[in-house]
């Protein structure tokens, strides 16, 4: 502990050992403040893909003034643990790491080997009464005028760039799309009322033409009940007429009395001449029939059973006598 204590030089030494953290650098171009790495060089090492760069190194660590007795006992003053103990160790820690690493991968994956390495050197570290505190890693070097370090890294920085586009272009569809998106959707809302109007209008379409169908259906059904209903009363008219040629002859007489009314035609001639008749009543070849005679007539013959031509057959021209006297003319209103 710190204090004075009371001590035979002539018996002993003393060593003076650091209690705060050393730096050592594996790197001819520097040296910590401690003076302790003036020995240590760049690490020789050989990648997976056979280039064989220099690695430099810092190796921060603590040396606890409790271990600091056992320490100096067990390897004589700190050089002697720099020089004979920690460079081995270290050296041979990163070779076997870069065996198993690209050169690309070595620099790429820096960040995870040195935690790696701080993990795995820590322990072997407290074996000789030492604390690890961090392990720095830096870029790995060739001799003076090899262009192959520079040379990946020219190829990592192209990679990043190309990585970095395939990003951007990404992220730019993205924009793109959601800007189409964003012009569908204003189209959309701009088309809004008009597209409302057409739905409404395509529904009111469909309902007026199922109106119409079913419209048409009642219709057809009305005409299809009318037409069998009058079919029906047809047939029990001529049923009760006795036959069809009876049912004819009403409609012929029904369709006859109609035309007669509606042209306002007189049944009975007003004026009547007799040219000197027989005296039956029957007028001679100068008169004229009346619709009502031709009516009547061709309703008896039929309901006799004789028809039109039998009749004509039967009838008999006679010649009746003419008198000689003047006929006489009656005038009758």
């Amino acid at each position: 502990m710190p204090g004075k204590y009371a001590f035979n030089t002539d018996a002993g030494k003393v060593v003076l050992v650091p209690t705060t953290n050393i730096i050592l650098k594996w790197n001819k171009s520097e040296t910590g403040d401690h003076k302790y790495d003036e020995n240590l060089t760049e690490v020789d090492i050989i990648t997976k893909d056979a280039f064989e760069p220099s690695l430099p190194l810092s190796v921060v660590m603590h040396i606890d003034y409790k271990q600091a007795p056992w320490v100096i006992q067990r390897f004589g003053d700190i050089s002697m643990l720099v020089n004979q103990s920690l460079d081995p160790l270290v050296s041979a820690y990163f070779k076997d790491v870069a065996q198993i690493k690209t050169l690309i991968e070595l620099i790429q994956e820096r960040s995870e080997i040195r935690e790696r390495a701080v993990m795995e050197m820590h322990e072997k570290f407290q074996r000789y009464n030492l604390q690890l505190e961090e392990v720095l890693i830096g870029t790995p070097k060739t001799s003076a005028g090899d262009i192959m370090i520079e040379n990946i890294l020219t190829q990592l920085r192209e990679r990043q760039i190309a990585e970095e586009k395939k990003v951007t272009y990404q992220k730019q569809q993205e924009a793109a799309e959601s800007e189409k998106t964003l012009r569908e959707a204003e189209a959309a809302a701009q088309q809004q009322e008009f597209l409302t109007k057409s739905k409404i209008q395509i529904e009111v379409e469909r309902n007026f033409g199922a109106a119409l169908a079913s419209k048409a259906e009642q219709e057809a059904s009305k005409e299809s009940n009318v037409g069998l209903a009058k079919a029906q009363a047809i047939d029990v008219q001529v049923k009760a007429y006795g036959g069809a040629e009876y049912r004819v002859i009403q409609e012929v007489v029904h369709k006859l009395s109609m035309a007669i009314q509606n042209a306002h035609v007189d049944i009975v001639p007003k004026t009547v001449v007799h040219m000197g008749g027989n005296g039956d009543g029957s007028q001679s070849s100068a008169g004229t029939n009346t619709v009502m005679d031709t009516l009547l007539k061709f309703i008896t013959i039929e309901k006799l059973g004789v028809s039109l031509e039998t009749e004509k057959d039967l009838s008999v021209k006679t010649d009746v006598p003419v008198k000689e006297t003047e006929a006489e003319m009656e005038t009758e209103e």
